[in-house]
């Protein structure tokens, strides 16, 4: 995969993430203190930021850097998780903070 292509699916990836938490771009920007510009430019491609930029990113989604950077993989671990797993990553913070309180729930029953 070249540079671009790479640059261009991390930005597609943080994009998703940011709408599966129903954020704008200029809410992220209020969580992450990154300017809503810079924010735009990592979502199309044209600038990747730096592992600083990552983990803000992570932190203001909820997620880890795996989430994000296991596609990049050449030997994807990813394929060796439960789909359980997958459909939990895909969903949105809240949906999973649902999700956690359920299991508690019926294991404490």
């Amino acid at each position: 995969m070249e540079k671009k292509d790479i640059n261009i699916k991390y930005g597609q990836i943080l994009k998703n993430y940011r709408n599966k938490n129903h954020l704008t771009q200029e809410e992220v920007s209020e969580l992450t203190g990154l300017a809503p510009r810079y924010i735009s430019q990592i979502e199309r491609g044209e600038s990747k930021g730096s592992i600083n930029t990552l983990l803000s990113f992570c932190n203001a989604y909820k997620i880890t850097p795996n989430d994000i950077l296991l596609e990049f993989l050449k030997f994807n671990i990813h394929s060796r998780k439960t789909s359980y797993d997958d459909k939990i990553n895909k969903l949105s913070v809240r949906d999973k903070e649902i999700i956690d309180d359920l299991l508690n729930f019926l294991l404490k029953h």
